[in-house]
């Protein structure tokens, strides 16, 4: 059977593939002419090199020679999107946009990139220049302030430092919004309006109730992104848009699944209007939580597969990629954490029928081993003290995947397994390695008294903490 990592890179490949032949078709069917002049004074590379950000990434897009002058040239006809391009060279780097124009030149020194910087034809780099002056300013005026202070300044000095710093940011962000204003709809302005300064939020003020907090947090969240375009071609080649989605994502929204959920249906729903940044996020969000490490985030996996890749949203995914998806989720949908535990109907060494809701218990740790597991071998004993130390706060329910009862009933043997419940199924009568996504072990998961699982894929020395920390919870909710 193919174990979940191997499963899950296979994901991954197929989906790059699917990505690259989706675009390879816009290559082929889209072409827009480009020709761009670039003189760097000063440079002693021989190669150059035209790329674009996607994401938080960076890609190369087109390559030339550079004459002894610093001259570039960069003509082709292939398919070049508005954003944020570069130039690099090797020992130089300049940032600048490629949109409405497709025919310029940029003229500047190796040294002193944006203060000299001549521009021909192309009023988005005109705006760009503008902007990067702006923050070249800012970047000086705060270099010299914070090199005033040293080892020797008197916290009054730091005070004071620390004033500036506040009304320089403030000065710096008033000259951005000004910029913003005077450059009209253009794709500057996008950028711009991504790093305007976000609503403020008092959620710690004394002076507000809970319910004036949790309103301020609502419309500083559903306000997030206003004034950005999500149909706009060049979203996807902004750097700061990338950080601006992570934000929302890690930051503004609360870190729990269900949460987490709602924010990524709302940021695909936002892209829906725009193919190319609906395929690089749904690809993204796929990617990063097939695989989480936080636990119950595959709760989101869970659903970006059900609710778009198996529910026909997805028009780049081929029938393997579906065929594998699906099997995959029948070891993951069922053990969600907050569903109630899978039923399930196993014998114990006697050979007497029970099952998993006939065991009463408050807290109950549902340990799967296989007795030819080393791992298992090094885990029990320490399972098995913490059992007797917290003696009382939680039951343990061991069920063994294996199906040699000679050898189930020697490990409990061995480590004296006493108190436990020891459970198997060695004649494959429940559906209980699939509906608990047993493919290697040990696997821990804890139900409350409910059967509802409450954790999962716990390390056996993280039970305690999580034990104890559950009990106060439940009692504070009391």
């Amino acid at each position: 059977m193919m174990n979940k990592t191997n499963l899950l890179s296979l994901f991954t490949l197929l989906f790059i593939c699917c990505h690259l032949i989706g675009s390879a078709q816009d290559i082929d069917t889209e072409k827009r002419a480009y020709k761009i002049e670039i003189i760097v004074e000063g440079i002693e590379d021989s190669v150059a090199y035209l790329g674009y950000y996607r994401g938080d990434k960076r890609y190369v897009l087109d390559t030339t020679s550079i004459s002894n002058k610093g001259y570039m040239l960069f003509e082709d006809k292939k398919l070049i999107k508005t954003g944020v391009y570069f130039l690099y060279t090797g020992s130089y780097t300049m940032d600048f946009l490629i949109d409405r124009s497709l025919e310029f030149s940029l003229t500047t020194k190796r040294e002193t990139t944006y203060p000299d910087l001549s521009i021909e034809n192309c009023q988005d780099n005109e705006q760009f220049k503008a902007f990067q002056l702006v923050m070249i300013n800012h970047q000086q005026n705060m270099k010299e302030l914070t090199s005033t202070l040293d080892s020797t300044s008197v916290s009054s000095d730091t005070l004071r430092v620390r004033k500036r710093m506040s009304e320089l940011n403030e000065l710096n962000t008033n000259k951005r919004d000004s910029l913003l204003q005077s450059f009209g709809d253009t794709y500057m302005s996008q950028i711009l309006i991504m790093m305007a300064k976000s609503p403020e939020l008092e959620i710690d003020s004394d002076s507000l109730t809970m319910e004036q907090k949790k309103a301020q947090y609502n419309y500083y969240k559903d306000h997030f992104f206003d004034g950005i375009d999500f149909s706009s071609d060049g979203l996807i080649r902004a750097p700061n848009f990338y950080g601006k989605v992570r934000e929302y994502i890690e930051r503004v929204t609360f870190q729990h699944p269900d949460s987490i959920i709602a924010s990524i249906d709302y940021v695909l729903a936002k892209c829906e209007s725009n193919p190319e940044l609906f395929r690089f996020w749904m690809g993204t969000f796929f990617q990063e939580y097939q695989n989480p490490k936080i636990m119950g985030m595959d709760k989101v996996f869970v659903h970006l597969s059900d609710n778009y890749y198996l529910n026909g949203k997805i028009d780049w995914a081929d029938s393997t990629l579906l065929a594998e998806l699906e099997k995959e989720m029948k070891f993951q949908r069922e053990n969600q954490i907050g569903l109630k535990a899978p039923q399930i109907h196993l014998i114990d060494t006697l050979e007497n029928r029970t099952s998993l809701y006939d065991i009463k218990s408050d807290y109950m740790v549902l340990y799967f081993y296989d007795p030819d597991c080393g791992h298992c071998k090094k885990k029990t004993p320490v399972l098995y003290d913490l059992y007797k130390k917290m003696e009382g706060d939680f039951d343990v329910a061991a069920i063994t995947v294996g199906t040699d009862i000679k050898k189930w009933k020697d490990f409990i043997k061995k480590f004296d397994l006493k108190g436990w419940t020891n459970l198997g199924d060695p004649y494959y009568k429940s559906n209980f390695r699939v509906q608990y996504n047993v493919r290697s072990t040990p696997q821990v998961y804890i139900v409350d008294k409910d059967k509802k699982i409450i954790a999962k894929k716990l390390d056996v020395e993280q039970i305690e903490n999580f034990i104890s920390d559950r009990k106060r919870m439940d009692q504070l909710s009391q």
